[in-house]
């Protein structure tokens, strides 16, 4: 990966991280917007390797999947999860809406399975 895309990737894997440790001490929403910005970050990754840039999260989303789904370079149900954090991270983030165990366990696993991805997608 180039220097910037690194830098993304580093940031993914960095929210990845603090998702599964505030998980782990059991503040779920934070893990929940953690582990959507983990996944939004290694989109990002993606999309500078193609040198492409979008400036909102809804862009980045379509932008990704224009460039990787529609190529099928990128499963498009695995995309599709991802996007359908973005309520339930916008809810916690901004309605201090209540989250289960369980979302946010799946938000995380979620995330890490799409940064795996990513990983397969550009190896090194």
């Amino acid at each position: 990966m180039s220097p910037r895309s690194e830098e993304f990737m580093a940031e993914a894997r960095g929210r990845l991280a603090a998702a599964k440790t505030t998980l782990d001490s059991g503040f779920l929403a934070a893990a929940v917007s953690l582990g959507y910005y983990a996944m939004l970050y290694a989109a990002r990754a993606a999309l500078s390797e193609e040198d492409r840039y979008a400036k909102t999260h809804s862009g980045t989303w379509q932008l990704f999947r224009e460039t990787f789904v529609s190529t099928q370079r990128f499963g498009d149900e695995l995309l599709a999860q991802a996007e359908r954090t973005l309520p339930l991270r916008l809810g916690v983030d901004y309605d201090a809406r209540p989250v289960e165990r369980k979302e946010a366990e799946a938000v995380v696993d979620l995330a890490a399975r799409f940064l795996q991805a990513i990983d397969d997608l550009y190896p090194d």
